[in-house]
């Protein structure tokens, strides 16, 4: 009997021990800084199993080697970047208010622990600190690289944050031009463009917004390069930004890793969801908090493109109170629906949306009934928390056309291409 308990054990040990070893790395990050951290974290996070080379012994030196203030990106901080705050502030609950107590004296030993306690967490993630990348070749899928220490790694895509981006010069080979095109003021990005944002922040005292396009204008291959993050001043009050620009990288490269496959076969919206599902802000509005009631509602309004913001005091804005007219909803409208086409021409008139009109425009695209205005007007003030009282008469704001467009509508999940235009 003992013998046979014995020899059980000889079987099931190897097996518990094979369980328990982590996966071989999909995706390599190269670099130290809080760009580099963001992007580790969201690629671990997205399941990914990644491995972090650091190119020196301390992570993201912008916040953990002295005691700063940061002034900029009031109601932007999303994300990873918002995930340190609290943590700094021992919070379980994002506040913005709170987010801008602690920025105004970001203390480094606070901000070490933080970023100590998130890479904890993240089972996915291996960390190799002050190591660098000695030498990369391509593969048919993906890359081989070995590192100073002679640790190789065989990976579907990589990042590099490194200060030199050597690695990107390497993959481009022949082709060393640089792209000139410049990050996105929100106030000079399109409707179109803007449905294609992986990120926002604010930038040298602006609202921006990160495109999709602007991050693959340095990849090759599945190497993906810092970029343009490479010319943004490194002032303290860009490090949001900084940290945006990371996690919108490291959700692309996982992407790339995870579904196996190039930048060309991005689905879009996929990756949108997948950021939003670790709260990235991907809406510039400087008037809407996170903790807003429909915060994820006007997120999707503002990708799916229906109307744009406005720019107000040097402010780039939502105004959720504003009426809704005809004019800002129908082209968009008549893009994602044919049928819509039909209800403007019978009912379009050169002013404000009443809520018997979005009920009629609903019910017409959608094929639904008149459940959809019960449904409404029984969960007005208690689930859908909307001031006032319900009426068909009264007029659509922007944020009821944001709520009710992501509750009736599939217009978010409509494929999109890199110019932000639907496809056909």
């Amino acid at each position: 009997m003992n013998l046979r308990l014995a020899l059980l054990a000889i079987l099931i040990i190897p097996l518990s021990l094979f369980a328990q070893k982590k996966q071989k790395p999909k995706l390599l990050v190269y670099g130290s800084d809080i760009a580099a951290f963001s992007a580790a974290v969201q690629a671990a996070r997205s399941n990914v199993p990644t491995v972090w080379v650091l190119d020196q012994a301390q992570i993201a030196p912008e916040i953990t080697s002295q005691a700063i203030k940061i002034n900029s990106n009031q109601k932007l901080d999303g994300g990873i970047w918002m995930n340190i705050l609290m943590e700094m502030a021992v919070s379980k609950t994002k506040s913005d208010s709170l987010a801008q107590l602690v920025k105004q004296d970001l203390n480094p030993r606070l901000a070490q622990n933080a970023i100590d306690k998130i890479i904890a967490e993240l089972p996915n993630l291996t960390l190799i600190k002050n190591q660098q990348i000695s030498k990369t070749s391509q593969k048919k899928k993906g890359w081989d690289i070995q590192l100073s220490n002679r640790l190789q790694f065989s990976v579907l895509s990589v990042i590099d944050f490194s200060e030199k981006g050597s690695l990107y010069a390497q993959a481009e080979k022949d082709d060393k031009s640089i792209a000139s095109t410049a990050l996105q003021k929100a106030a000079d990005v399109s409707l179109a463009l803007g449905r294609t944002s992986v990120g926002a922040a604010e930038l040298d005292g602006s609202a921006h917004v990160i495109l999709l396009k602007d991050l693959l204008t340095f990849e090759r291959n599945n190497l993906l390069d810092a970029g343009f993050l490479r010319k943004v001043n490194t002032d303290p009050n860009n490090i949001a930004f900084r940290a945006a620009y990371g996690q919108a990288l490291g959700a692309t490269a996982a992407y790339l890793a995870f579904f196996k496959t190039n930048s060309k076969s991005i689905d879009i919206r996929k990756l949108q969801a997948e950021l939003m599902a670790f709260s990235a802000r991907l809406t510039p509005y400087q008037d809407v908090s996170s903790q807003d009631t429909h915060f994820g509602s006007i997120q999707k309004n503002y990708l799916t493109g229906f109307f744009l913001g406005q720019v107000e005091d040097g402010k780039y804005l939502f105004k959720k109170d504003e009426f809704v007219r005809f004019d800002d909803v129908k082209a968009v409208m008549n893009d994602i629906y044919t049928r819509s086409q039909l209800w403007f021409l019978d009912n379009f008139r050169n002013e404000d949306l009443t809520w018997g009109d979005l009920f009629g425009l609903i019910k017409y695209v959608s094929l639904k009934g008149d459940e959809v205005q019960k449904q409404v007007e029984k969960e007005w003030n208690s689930k859908r928390k909307f001031q006032g009282e319900f009426s068909l008469k009264n007029k659509v704001t922007r944020e009821h056309f944001a709520v009710m467009a992501d509750l009736y509508s599939n217009s978010f999940s409509k494929t999109i291409n890199l110019d932000g235009s639907f496809v056909k």
